[in-house]
């Protein structure tokens, strides 16, 4: 019974966080923008603080975190880390947002250091994550299961999907803001969009198979490919279906596909 209430808890905690995210990214339209007025930029600038020291408490490097951020909670995995990433991004790029403050440069700072050895974001996405899609795998690292790789490269798809709007949101706010700049944030990022997506098609071609890579394969694989898409449909169903699923299919059928969204989703909302 206190591992039910507990499981209920964190499934109502991850939605409420999703939604909030969600609903964010759903504006990406644009605000209009608000007077910066000093009550207005103090709301502004605790939502970026928050959502900068839920990125940096989630990689688990609190010693590049901003003083205060301990009393932050956030999920360590991949899918959520991207989501939190999108949350900080999303508001920069929001015209209610100001951009005047010492917080908000201080995030934009943050955001353009894409060194990978003094990046705990950066590292994660460049070189962390991309190690479980070696093939072979180096000695001694972990090796994933589909489902395991279907979830992370949900998150590679969800930050390709929310740069198509991001990107010259982001271009905008920084064009009216004179001194801040994104310039190798936004180079890094779209190097890491190519190479990650890449990985995900090309192991999933290769079937998992902790063996170099080999065309021939082809996705021949029925069941570790329907593996990998329940492992991306449960990060999706969790996020309300924000993605269409957009690697290869292979003999996967439409009917596979429906049956596989209602066994997740039911999973997902047991209680009924």
């Amino acid at each position: 019974h206190g591992q039910l209430e507990g499981y209920c808890a964190k499934k109502m905690w991850l939605r409420a966080l999703s939604a909030v995210a969600v609903g964010a990214l759903a504006a990406h339209g644009g605000s209009d923008a608000t007077p910066e007025t000093p009550q207005n930029c103090a709301r502004s600038d605790a939502a970026l603080q928050l959502a900068r020291d839920t990125v940096c408490v989630s990689l688990m490097d609190r010693s590049m975190c901003p003083p205060g951020s301990g009393n932050v909670s956030a999920q360590g995995d991949w899918p959520n880390q991207a989501v939190y990433y999108g949350t900080v991004l999303s508001l920069l790029a929001d015209p209610a947002t100001c951009l005047n403050t010492t917080t908000a440069a201080k995030t934009v700072q943050w955001l353009d250091e894409t060194n990978v050895t003094t990046s705990a974001w950066w590292n994660t996405w460049y070189v962390f994550q991309v190690q479980y899609y070696d093939m072979p795998r180096m000695p001694g690292v972990r090796i994933e299961s589909p489902a395991t790789l279907g979830r992370k490269c949900w998150a590679f798809s969800y930050l390709t999907h929310i740069w198509s709007w991001l990107k010259p949101g982001l271009a905008s706010a920084m064009a009216r803001s004179p001194g801040l700049t994104l310039n190798s944030m936004v180079a890094a990022y779209d190097d890491a969009i190519p190479l990650t997506m890449g990985l995900c098609d090309k192991v999933l071609a290769n079937c998992f198979v902790n063996a170099s890579y080999d065309p021939s394969r082809n996705g021949t694989c029925p069941d570790v490919e329907a593996q990998f898409f329940v492992g991306f449909q449960w990060e999706n169903g969790i996020r309300n279906n924000t993605l269409d699923f957009p690697f290869a299919t292979y003999k996967q059928t439409p009917q596979f596909h429906n049956d596989a969204i209602f066994a997740v989703n039911t999973a997902l909302n047991y209680i009924i």
